[in-house]
């Protein structure tokens, strides 16, 4: 694990707005540039944690592993709604499996009422920096592993001021219409919300209702390796 300071990661999330030239809805690749794995296979890929990626840890994952995220995604969805659901639970799959090795598996204390309260340096708590590379990597891997038919993984987009900045990964519907799939708006396990990118950005709190998220939540029997929690 490579631990870097927290405070210099907040400060590229304030400044994003201003200084990265963006497209109309704010994509750009400078989170993914600085803290994903370009290429992120199963035996070795890259996960956020702490805040700001302020750490991160190698993970890898078993064929009989991944084969959980696979079944979610099985029979294909026959429709691009249908798959975004069936996409939104497979996030969720990952983000539970990969958080038993972390130790992020755990209840998101920082996140409340679609806000995220400050970490108290505690690795175990995810931001919108790390929820949204950590997506684009499971999405990244799902769709070269050939479990996409209706869409693509895109850049990642933002939106808020500088006292309230917000990120997201997104998912491009093949017909061009772009989605934003947000694990920082729920708890661990939660499937997250995939809204309109359009929505995601102009209305805050998002509008759930717009939403292509199941009711339900993932619990993946795995043994744990938790980290240590700071004393509060």
């Amino acid at each position: 694990m490579r631990v870097r300071d927290v405070f210099g990661g907040l400060g590229a999330a304030l400044a994003l707005s201003a200084c990265v030239t963006q497209n109309a809805q704010h994509q750009t690749t400078t989170f993914l540039d600085s803290y994903a794995q370009a290429q992120p296979t199963l035996a070795s890929f890259r996960e956020c944690h702490g805040f700001a990626c302020s750490s991160s840890s190698t993970v890898s994952l078993s064929p009989q592993e991944w084969s959980k995220v696979v079944a979610v995604m099985r029979p294909p969805a026959k429709d691009a709604k249908a798959e975004r659901r069936k996409i939104s639970v497979a996030v969720a799959t990952m983000r539970m499996l990969v958080g038993a090795k972390t130790g992020t598996a755990v209840h998101q204390w920082t996140h409340k009422d679609r806000e995220i309260l400050p970490n108290m340096s505690d690795p175990t708590q995810l931001d919108c920096i790390d929820e949204s590379v950590n997506t684009w990597t499971y999405m990244t891997m799902m769709e070269r592993g050939g479990l996409f038919r209706f869409h693509e993984v895109a850049k990642l987009s933002n939106s808020g001021g500088l006292v309230d900045p917000r990120n997201t990964a997104v998912l491009r519907e093949k017909n061009g219409d772009l989605y934003a799939i947000d694990p920082a708006l729920v708890d661990a396990g939660v499937p997250p919300p995939v809204i309109p990118l359009a929505s995601w950005m102009t209305e805050w709190p998002p509008d759930l209702s717009k939403s292509d998220t199941p009711k339900t939540k993932v619990n993946i029997r795995t043994r744990s390796a938790a980290l240590e929690k700071p004393a509060q």
